[in-house]
């Protein structure tokens, strides 16, 4: 990891965080690119809500293989510390001030707040020099603490942070604020557009909708890592994915209200109506002019094919003319890898959610009802890829209720 400190380097990774879109591939490349700017061995990246400072990232070369990190964020999001001057991060977050600390086992004995060395001795690491500053919005409110942990030299050995990385990084958090104020401010509108979809289909909800990003990109990273693509490779498709399966049922918001709450007691005549739904969602994204525009067209349209074939609305020479006819149905990977994966995040989390006319299904059937559709239904090496990450799915739905 090359020491990169000085500002027309910085100013380039302003530039690439400022590029992203999505707020959780943000958030980890906010983390990822503080580390790599002052040669951080380790560090967690705090998000504020309700006065607590929850864990969002957590990166460590010592002790995770290095190049990667702990990107899995719903196994540890529900670990919490409260944002008071008790704490390193709660004294950041409490104040607004960054904290510059050589040794957190020799802080002098006036400051309020205190180092908590379980972590070091539960995985054997030694914490020595911390460099904490805030994520302020632009009216100045605080979004959370980015806590780097033991600076390097060129030995690998753990230094002080010096004066000139606090410049940096405090610098570097007003941008990565902002490309976070953006990002959420995009994502909340597309939840808008759920929610207006919902007006239609009493079934819909941002919640659903919210799940069913996760879901998605969970199973698009965990894929994209067996097959050996490249982490950026993998957060590029997995930001585009998350987005676009927000809005995969937009489309019903061209459909009658009375026909979408039937629920599951539709007539053949409604069934036939029902498709069009894929058809008027991949309408929205004619321009296709970026990833996530082609990618909320092929999970807008595909996501009710099935792997057998058997779905809808199968092959349409054109998606635009007015005298479209919904043709056979696409087949294994005729179908759009985007759509594969939506239909089996869609699925699972309509069975396990309440409606109106069913109850929830425990975790644990729907897993098996997934299982066995494999090769009917869903494509069978995503189904696989879907149930080794059990855990996380089961995390996403609990902490998204």
């Amino acid at each position: 990891m090359p020491a990169v400190r000085d500002a027309g380097a910085l100013l380039k990774v302003i530039e690439r965080l400022h590029s992203l879109k999505d707020v959780d591939i943000i958030l980890e490349n906010i983390l990822h690119e503080a580390r790599n700017f002052v040669r951080a061995d380790a560090g967690t990246l705090y998000q504020l809500k309700d006065n607590q400072l929850y864990f969002a990232f957590i990166e460590n070369d010592t002790l995770f293989n290095r190049g990667e990190r702990e990107n899995n964020k719903y196994l540890y999001t529900t670990r919490c510390i409260p944002a008071n001057t008790k704490s390193i991060a709660g004294f950041v977050a409490e104040t607004g001030q960054s904290l510059l600390i050589d040794d957190v086992y020799a802080l002098p004995k006036d400051v309020s707040f205190e180092f908590n060395p379980e972590f070091d001795k539960k995985s054997n690491y030694r914490t020595r020099s911390i460099l904490a500053v805030p994520l302020k919005d632009t009216e100045g409110k605080t979004l959370g603490v980015i806590q780097l942990i033991n600076a390097l030299d060129e030995k690998g050995k753990a230094v002080p942070f010096s004066q000139q990385d606090r410049l940096f990084i405090s610098y570097f958090a007003q941008h990565a604020a902002m490309a976070l104020e953006k990002a959420e401010f995009a994502k909340e509108m597309i939840l808008r557009l759920v929610e207006i979809s919902q007006l239609r289909d009493p079934h819909e909800s941002r919640l659903h909708a919210q799940r069913v990003g996760e879901y998605s990109a969970a199973i698009f990273d965990a894929f994209g890592a067996r097959m050996g693509t490249p982490l950026v490779q993998r957060n590029r498709g997995k930001e585009a994915l998350r987005l676009a399966a927000l809005l995969h049922d937009i489309g019903k918001v061209g459909l009658d209200s009375e026909l979408l709450s039937k629920g599951d007691e539709f007539s053949e005549d409604d069934k036939e109506t029902m498709v069009w739904h894929t058809i008027f969602g991949a309408r929205l994204f004619s321009r296709r002019s970026s990833v996530w525009d082609r990618v909320a067209f092929e999970v807008t349209l595909s996501h009710h094919e099935r792997w057998d074939g058997n779905g809808y609305p199968g092959h349409i020479e054109n998606v635009f003319s007015d005298t479209l006819k919904p043709g056979p149905g696409k087949t294994g990977k005729e179908i759009p890898l985007s759509g594969r994966i939506v239909a089996i995040a869609d699925v699972f989390d309509a069975l396990v959610s309440p409606r109106t006319y069913k109850d929830p299904w425990d975790e644990e059937s729907a897993f098996l009802y997934v299982k066995s559709k494999a090769g009917k239904q869903f494509d069978p090496e995503l189904v696989d890829v879907f149930l080794s990450i059990k855990d996380t799915i089961v995390s996403i739905l609990k902490n998204t209720r």
